[in-house]
C-alpha cells in the first residue's frame, strides 16, 4: 500500500520554548501551513516561561560546580512535561499519552545525530512533544525523569534549541503522507535511501553552452534510473565519502557500484 494511501490519525507535535514567538511565521509557511490547514497535524508551542517558579518565572540558574553560563532548571520542564501529560518513570501511565504512539525529544549539542531514518520515524507517531535546549543545558536529573531522546541536527552549538526543533519539525512534518503534493519525490531525497540524491536537471535544455545528460533526455526507464543511481553514488563519493564507508550502506552495493565508488573516491582524491 502506498503511503498515499495509509490510514493515519493527525500528528500532534508540540514544542516546549522560551521563545514560542520564533515559530508563529514558519508553522504559516508552506507545506507546513497547507497540512495544518488540511488537518494532516497540528502544532502547539509551549511557553516554558508559563510554569516558571516565582513572580519573575525564574525558568533558569548558574550550575553546581561553578563556571560560565545558565541550566534550565528541573522543576519548570518537569511541571510542564506533566501537565502536557507525560508520566515519570515508574508511575502509573496514562496508556492515551504516554504510549508508544508519542515521543519526547529534547535538542542538545550533546545528544545523537537526527539523521533522515529519524525523521521517517517520528513521522509515523501521533504525537511528538520537542523540548528547546538552553544555555549550558538542561539539569540532568530530567533524562532520569522521564523518557527523553537527546538529539542534534549537528555537530555545532546554537544559541537555543529553536532552529533545531524548527530543522526537525520541517523534516517529520513533509513525510506525513498528503503533505508533498507528489509523495515519490520524498523516496528520491538524498539519505532516504542512504546516500546523497543525483543531480537533478530541468528546462532549458541548453543554456550557456550546459547541456542535459543525455540519458535523462533518452527516455528509457532503466537506462535513467541507471544513470541516477550511479550519479548519486557519484555524489556521495564527492561529498560524503564517509556515508559510503559505513557498513549498513557498503553492504547494500553492487560489485559494479563499488568499483563506481572506489574509482570517483580516487578521482576526487588526486
Amino acid at each position: 500500500m502506498s503511503a498515499q494511501n495509509l490510514q493515519v490519525k493527525r500528528l500532534k507535535i508540540e514544542i516546549v520554548t522560551l521563545f514560542p514567538e520564533y515559530f508563529t511565521g514558519l508553522i504559516r509557511q508552506s507545506i507546513i501551513g497547507r497540512g495544518i490547514d488540511a488537518g494532516l497535524f497540528e502544532i502547539k508551542t509551549i511557553d516554558l516561561r508559563d510554569y516558571g517558579i516565582g513572580k519573575h518565572r525564574q525558568v533558569d540558574d548558574t550550575p553546581f560546580g561553578g563556571g560560565g553560563g545558565m541550566t534550565l532548571m528541573l522543576e519548570p520542564l518537569t511541571n510542564c512535561l506533566i501537565d502536557l501529560g507525560y508520566q515519570p518513570k515508574g508511575e502509573d501511565r496514562d496508556s492515551a499519552k504516554n504510549d508508544s504512539k508519542s515521543r519526547l525529544i529534547l535538542t542538545s549539542a550533546a545528544g545523537k545525530r537526527f539523521t533522515q531514518d529519524k525523521a521517517v520515524e517520528f513521522s509515523l507517531f501521533e504525537r511528538v512533544t520537542i523540548i528547546c535546549g538552553h544555555y549550558l543545558g538542561v539539569d540532568e536529573r530530567l533524562l532520569d525523569i522521564f523518557e527523553i531522546e537527546e538529539l542534534t541536527i549537528g555537530d555545532f552549538v546554537l544559541t537555543g534549541g529553536e532552529p533545531a526543533a524548527a530543522t526537525m519539525l520541517d523534516a517529520i512534518c513533509r513525510l506525513r503522507p498528503g503533505a508533498l503534493g507528489n509523495f515519490s519525490s520524498a523516496l528520491s531525497d538524498s539519505h532516504q535511501e542512504g546516500i546523497l540524491g543525483p543531480p537533478v536537471y530541468t528546462r532549458p535544455e541548453t543554456f550557456r553552452g550546459l547541456t542535459i545528460p543525455e540519458e535523462l533526455l533518452s527516455g528509457h526507464h532503466e537506462k535513467i534510473s541507471r544513470f541516477r543511481r550511479e550519479s548519486a553514488l557519484k555524489k556521495t563519493a564527492e561529498m560524503r565519502p564517509d556515508i559510503l564507508s559505513r557498513p549498513e550502506i557498503a553492504q547494500e552495493l553492487s560489485d559494479k557500484e563499488r568499483e563506481v565508488f572506489a574509482r570517483d573516491t580516487q578521482e576526487n582524491k588526486a
